[in-house]
């Protein structure tokens, strides 16, 4: 996390920090991504740099977790005013929900696009371990109202449901990258949702033979 001096800024100067680094995040990948460069375009020496933050790896996770933040809210929103659907019909709509949350936030889609690409091991896993805790509410509150509506056992494991679940959308997002070179779902549609109705339908109805 950024040190105190960074949130002590005034907002516009702390603002154009954020918006220089997820300029430069977007387009370069983490190891490539310069310093120096975001340091000119937010108007600060390089020396103030690390005064606001430990290291590049610093600056670039809590750029990630903000996409992540935000990603999260809209989801959470989405979830509130669809909360009549099943679980499943949940899951599924958040694919539904990722397509607009790209296009609203387009800044915030070209980094997941670039962070996709992303081959700094160390780097990747931070962002992975911070993505996975953010999810793991947002999944958590979903399977605790399938819950309580009768949908889902109670005797389920939350927290393992929930993990079953972040590991499903990361492999989707896998899936999409390995078939069609990124994580754009929308020229894709109709193939990613049969790929997501096949693996919803492995988790909810499992994989042993029904007798007839």
């Amino acid at each position: 996390m950024p040190k105190e001096t960074f949130f002590n800024l005034p907002d516009d100067k702390r603002n154009l920090i954020i918006n220089a680094a997820m300029e430069e995040f977007s387009k370069a990948g983490y190891n490539t991504a310069s310093i120096n460069q975001i340091c000119r375009n937010s108007a600060i020496p390089k020396g103030s740099f690390y005064q606001y933050f430990t290291d590049k790896l610093d600056l670039y996770v809590y750029i990630m977790t903000l996409a992540i933040e935000e990603k999260i809210r809209f989801f959470s929103a989405a979830i509130m005013e669809f909360h009549n659907l099943t679980l499943l019909d949940q899951f599924r709509l958040l694919f539904i929900k990722g397509m607009e949350f790209a296009k609203k936030h387009p800044q915030y889609a070209a980094l997941g696009e670039q962070f996709s690409k992303e081959n700094d091991g160390t780097a990747k896993l931070a962002v992975i371990t911070e993505g996975n805790r953010q999810s793991e509410t947002l999944f958590i509150q979903m399977i605790n109202n399938a819950k309580a509506t009768g949908e889902i056992d109670s005797k389920v494991d939350t927290s393992a449901l929930s993990l079953l679940l972040q590991s499903l959308n990361s492999a989707v997002n896998q899936y999409m990258i390995d078939k069609f070179g990124d994580i754009s779902y929308e020229h894709a549609k109709e193939d990613i949702n049969r790929f997501v109705d096949s693996l919803l339908n492995i988790i909810f109805n499992g994989i042993r033979k029904k007798s007839n």
